[in-house]
């Protein structure tokens, strides 16, 4: 009698294992694609980011100019790296006249602009009126990050010519000229705008 042995093949053939190797690289590529792609959006988003805030920066100081306001007891102030003046700012109500928690309300104050070197970003902070007259501020709001310079430059209409400062003089500026550098992914960019005053004007 005659015995077959029957031998079982579990190995893999050299054709299924290159087929599964390039499955593997296949799936690879696609993920490593992706994952580059969604690299670059959010670096692109990252970019875009930082010139709204600037875009942004520049509205909210507009917008404290335009409600400036001359004061004898709060003066304005600055130099290239911080802009402060008399302004009217939105604050909590005084809780003494039992108005809520959250009810704000609209009162003379002052309003700062600055640049932090330590940590380059540019912030704003503000300060109602006792808090002002007694040169107190609230906490520092972050405007923009990696701010790697700041300029302000200040306008002044005198009877015979406009002269232009780098810090306050002893009269009101016709307009400011802020100069913004910030570092992305493109390198450093300089954004700038002029602002009137009409206060000053």
């Amino acid at each position: 009698m005659r015995r077959t042995r029957c031998r079982s093949q579990s190995g893999l053939t050299l054709v299924e294992t290159l087929l599964a190797v390039a499955l593997v690289t296949l799936v690879g590529l696609a993920c490593y694609k992706s994952l580059s792609m969604g690299i670059e959006v959010w670096q692109r988003s990252q970019q875009l980011n930082i010139e709204e805030d600037v875009a942004i920066f520049f509205d909210k100081l507009s917008f404290d100019l335009y409600n400036s306001f001359l004061f004898s007891q709060i003066k304005f102030e600055g130099n290239e790296f911080r802009f402060a003046f008399p302004t009217i700012v939105r604050t909590p109500a005084d809780k003494s006249l039992r108005l809520g928690e959250d009810v704000y309300v609209d009162q003379i104050g002052k309003a700062e602009y600055f640049y932090d070197f330590n940590d380059d970003k540019l912030y704003r902070r503000q300060a109602n009126y006792s808090e002002a007259v007694r040169e107190r501020w609230g906490p520092k709001r972050e405007l923009v990050s990696s701010v790697t310079r700041i300029k302000f430059r200040y306008y002044f209409l005198t009877e015979t010519e406009e002269i232009s400062s780098a810090e306050i003089l002893d009269v009101l500026p016709t307009g400011v000229e802020i100069e913004v550098e910030f570092a992305d992914t493109r390198g450093k960019r300089v954004m700038k705008k002029f602002i009137d005053i009409p206060v000053g004007s």
